[in-house]
């Protein structure tokens, strides 16, 4: 290879001398960027919550995932029909245990395990008796420990003894609630302060007034809407109080939320329902 192989040829000159507009230098001259709208919003927190892609490779900052948020619920919305549309098909061939089974991994399948992470991640944390610094680091631990597959291992085993006895209709407006539910958590905690300064890609998020004040009247609809009037107000408050309760653990325990944190409450949020509605239907 000659030592000039690899550099820029030059650009051609038009005629008055000055070199050529094209590439980077047109296209900024076509017009102003559009600004951020509802849709690019709405892709942003596809592609943050699950594995859908969405042919969007912006990154994902602070501010963009704030204005995301309030379609959190939107996608739980999604995950949910998932994971009911999934045990209504599968019921048709299969018995309600192997087909809740099917419709649980379908849910994780979908999110790429995200809140199942957070879970296992905190319960890690959480459960070594280690100083503050060391749970922080723990979390970013990509590793496994003990306390994590304990909490999968219930969870996962709670919520299908709780889904498996249950009609596929029964079981799909659960799941919508639930998921609902589960995503509406993350945007009341994302007003507290981060454990850590670096801010990870969960932190980042911190929902506007408008954004969880849209985020709330959505999940308050589906709530009562898909879980009936009594039990899903139960359901709203059991979503409201483990929230409460389990964030504010969190805060206390790790000196603010993180991205595993958000997580962890949320999936608790989710079986917290699933096990309300059971008991009110």
């Amino acid at each position: 290879m000659s030592a000039g192989a690899g550099a820029e040829p030059p650009r051609r000159r038009a005629p008055s001398g000055e070199p050529r507009r094209g590439g980077a230098a047109a296209s900024a001259g076509r017009g102003p960027r559009r600004g951020p709208t509802p849709l690019t919003d709405a892709r942003a927190a596809l592609g943050f919550l699950t594995r859908i892609p969405v042919g969007d490779t912006a990154p994902l900052d602070a501010a963009r995932l704030s204005r995301a948020a309030a379609w959190f619920p939107v996608v739980g919305l999604l995950a949910g029909g998932v994971l009911g549309g999934t045990r209504l098909l599968t019921e048709l061939a299969l018995p309600p245990e192997a087909a809740t089974v099917l419709a649980l991994a379908a849910a994780i399948a979908l999110t790429g395990a995200l809140h199942e992470d957070g879970l296992a991640d905190a319960a890690d944390g959480l459960g070594a008796h280690v100083p503050r610094e060391r749970k922080l680091e723990i979390l970013r631990d990509s590793r496994i420990g003990t306390f994590g597959a304990a909490a999968l291992i219930l969870v996962l085993l709670l919520s299908w003894t709780l889904l498996a006895p249950l009609t596929g209709e029964e079981v799909l407006r659960a799941a919508l609630c639930a998921h609902v539910l589960s995503r509406w958590s993350i945007l009341p905690q994302s007003l507290l302060s981060p454990a850590r300064a670096d801010g990870s890609s969960g932190t980042l998020v911190r929902a506007n007034p408008a954004g969880l004040a849209a985020g709330s009247a959505l999940a308050i609809a589906v709530a009562l809407l898909a879980g009936g009037p009594g039990p899903g107000a139960l359901a709203l408050a059991v979503a409201g109080a483990v929230t409460l309760v389990a964030g504010g653990l969190m805060t206390r325990a790790l000196g603010g939320v993180t991205g595993d944190s958000f997580g962890a409450v949320s999936k608790l949020v989710e079986v917290a329902v699933y096990a309300a509605l059971v008991a009110a239907w």
